[in-house]
């Protein structure tokens, strides 16, 4: 009897400082991370958020950038739990935090949609709102799957999807961006390269010579990027008018949700494009 006490006290001890109680006040440390807060329905909950954040009130207290939040400031917010992403947030501020007797959860890195899911769930067990992640995660499982449906028997375009201008960049199987590709029914030309977002060269474009061209606006990428491919004549992509400009935040949020919207506009734009590849 005594054995069992002490392993059920011990057992307490141990669930209690390796878990999260339903917090109240949340800071957020990445726009991610506030939009999955958010799709969760706990934006009343979110004390803080950083500046590039999307602000569902437009009155949360913004506590800095995603490199470098103020931590004074979070400290002020007296916040019940910290939320950080390991894809975007430096482990500097996240141990300061710690040090400081703050609870700071961070979410997994993912390289793939069902990486997104397992890390969406995960923080939907950590804020209490884990039936509302599991029911998200479903349904957009779901509507990917029915994309996927559609294209089985259509020919696959090669793309080629820029990500960065000066200099040149894309990514690789090694990135969760590959799936929006493949889900959607294409080839990344680029699939093949060691690193999930590797620099590559207007040369090494030509010679993989994609059917499509899809530029995302982000960074260093604006709309002229477009006619900085025209010169390129002996491009597929250039011959039947299918470089397109992906302006939508929902190809750079990874969230189950956004990847399911974005695997479906993907789609559209692919095999709806007249004259285009795989129609």
């Amino acid at each position: 009897m005594l054995k069992i006490k002490l392993f059920a006290a011990f057992l307490i001890f141990f669930l209690s400082q390796n878990t999260f109680a339903s917090p109240a006040r949340i800071v957020s440390l990445a726009p991610s991370v506030t939009k999955s807060v958010m799709l969760l329905g706990s934006s009343s909950k979110l004390a803080g958020i950083t500046t590039f954040c999307p602000d569902p009130s437009g009155s949360i207290d913004k506590i800095g950038t995603v490199l470098e939040p103020n931590i004074e400031k979070i400290v002020s917010l007296k916040p019940d739990l910290v939320i950080a992403s390991k894809e975007g947030n430096l482990p500097g501020p996240v141990e300061k935090l710690r040090k400081l007797g703050i609870k700071v959860y961070v979410m997994d890195a993912y390289r793939n949609f069902d990486d997104i899911c397992l890390s969406f769930i995960e923080l939907g067990k950590v804020i209490g709102r884990e039936a509302e992640a599991e029911k998200i995660v479903t349904n957009s499982k779901a509507r990917i799957d029915a994309v996927k449906k559609k294209t089985l028997t259509l020919s696959r375009p090669a793309i080629f999807w820029e990500i960065g201008a000066q200099p040149l960049y894309t990514v690789s199987d090694k990135s969760f961006v590959n799936d929006f590709i493949e889900f959607a029914g294409a080839n990344n030309i680029f699939a093949d390269m060691p690193i999930a977002y590797p620099q590559v060269s207007r040369e090494e474009v030509l010679v993989r010579n994609p059917d499509m061209i899809f530029i995302v606006m982000m960074g260093d990428i604006n709309e002229n990027e477009r006619s900085s491919w025209q010169k390129y004549g002996t491009l597929k992509a250039v011959k039947t008018g299918n470089i397109h400009i992906l302006n939508d935040l929902v190809f750079l949020e990874p969230t189950p949700e956004a990847f399911a919207e974005g695997t479906e506009k993907l789609n559209k734009v692919i095999f709806e494009k007249k004259g285009g590849a795989g129609q």
